[in-house]
Parts: C-alpha cells; sequence; structure tokens
C-alpha cells in the first residue's frame, strides 16, 4: 500500500487516537480524524490533519466521511456502556462501507479480552469477531497498560494467544504503530495480535515483524486464542450484526 493513502481515525482525539494522527502525518499518509465535534477536535490535533464530524456510531454520518478512504483505524474507546459506545461503532462502519470490502480495518481493542467475563468488556471480543466474518482486511492490536512501560523499552514486543506474561507496559506509540503497519504491510492482514514495549532497538521492518505472527484461522477468536465462544451464547444483536455482515 502505497503511502499515498488516506485514513480515516475514528477516535483521534483519545489517548492513542492522537498518537495514531501523529505517527500517520509522520509517515507522509493523509489523514481524516473523525471526531463529535470537529472545532473542539481541531484545537488538540496535529496541523495536517483534516478533521471531520461525524457520529461513530451512525451509518449515514460516517458514510459522509468515507469517501476516498482507503484504511479506518479505531482507537475509540471509553468505559462506560461498551455495547452502545464501543461495539455499536463496528455495525455502523461496516453498512456506510457497504460494497468497499478492499478498505482495511485496523481495531483496538484490550489485552485478555478474549477470555469471557460476563461484563461489558466483553463487547470488545465481539466487536473482534464481527471485523474477522466481515471479509474486509483487517488488524486487531491487544495493548498492554498504557505508559507502564519502562525508560528502556523502545522496542515492540508482539505476542500472541492473549496471555499475560512478562512486563505488560505498552509505548501508545507502540500500539500506534501497529495500527498503521498493520494496513501497510501485506503481512499485517487478518492479524489479532497483543501488544507490549521491551528493551531493544525500534522495529524498523514492520513486515518482517507481521510475518512471524500467524494469521487468524477462524472468526471467532485470534489464531492462538485458548477460548472459543460459540456464536449462539452471543447476544442476539451480534448473532445478528454476525448474519447481516458476514462476508
Amino acid at each position: 500500500m502505497s503511502a499515498s493513502r488516506t485514513i480515516l481515525v475514528i477516535g483521534a482525539t483519545g489517548q492513542v487516537g492522537r498518537v495514531v494522527v501523529e505517527e500517520a502525518l509522520a509517515r507522509g499518509l493523509s489523514v481524516r480524524a473523525q471526531s463529535r465535534n470537529a472545532t473542539r477536535a481541531a484545537r488538540s490535533l496535529p496541523v495536517g490533519a483534516e478533521v471531520v464530524e461525524a457520529s461513530p456510531t451512525e451509518a449515514a454520518s460516517l458514510a459522509a466521511v468515507l469517501d476516498g478512504v482507503d484504511v479506518v483505524i479505531l482507537t475509540h474507546g471509553g468505559d462506560a456502556d461498551l455495547e452502545n459506545n464501543y461495539y455499536a461503532v463496528l455495525p455502523a462502519l461496516l453498512e456506510a462501507l457497504a460494497g468497499r470490502q478492499e478498505v482495511h480495518i485496523s481495531l483496538m481493542t484490550s489485552m485478555y479480552i478474549s477470555h469471557p467475563s460476563g461484563e461489558s468488556w466483553d463487547w470488545k471480543r465481539r466487536a473482534e469477531r464481527l471485523v474477522r466474518v466481515s471479509g474486509h482486511p483487517y488488524t486487531i492490536v491487544r495493548p498492554g497498560w498504557f505508559d507502564y512501560q519502562g525508560p528502556a523499552d523502545t522496542r515492540i514486543d508482539l505476542k500472541q494467544g492473549d496471555r499475560i506474561g512478562g512486563r505488560p507496559g505498552v509505548d501508545r506509540h507502540h500500539i500506534a504503530q501497529l495500527l498503521i503497519e498493520g494496513a501497510l504491510n501485506p503481512s499485517g492482514e487478518h492479524r489479532t495480535v497483543e501488544v507490549f514495549s521491551q528493551q531493544g532497538e525500534p522495529v524498523t521492518d514492520f513486515e518482517e515483524l507481521f510475518a512471524a505472527a500467524q494469521p487468524d484461522t477462524e472468526t471467532g477468536r485470534g489464531v492462538l486464542d485458548e477460548v472459543l465462544v460459540p456464536l449462539d451464547d452471543e447476544p442476539a444483536r451480534v448473532r445478528a450484526d454476525v448474519s447481516r455482515f458476514g462476508a
């Protein structure tokens, strides 16, 4: 994928979204930054980003800002009502992208999200499932704890299997880099990965980094995840979305 492509960042004013905008602009990419309030967002985002106003849970609103977009990076979050503030963005996006299967989706979720909790966090796992079944090229990135890395942890530590071990901290720049490079490098497609930061030299060859990871083989989980939640055990809303948007 060439550097002339256009990226839409959903959740652009968040903790990671702002870094994604910075990193993408530094790579010479054309960046469209979504916000519910464009005037306010423009004051906090880097010069060079095109700030667009749209509701991320409304397909018609998203469709108006998706023209010419090649990559959608989702860093939206929030701890309250993840069903309607986090998960609901995915069906809205997929509806807005109808007929444009070539658009790459990079989704940020959370580490350990593959393990059912019976809590609202399960909606992040369900969002992953919907992305995998959609037929779009995708990269799913599960970050560790933001900013808990050490001062010498300048190298990306890429893992799979959703198991927490060692130092779980991650530099937000490392999260942003994987969300972007997953779309720019062929081996980034159809990967579900966890990202942490470790000591060592910064990664410069992202194709090599992603090529060492395994692609997903099932829609219901990351390739090395230990748990597979049957689709029949998911809420009716998820089953309906999988049926509607499944490729």
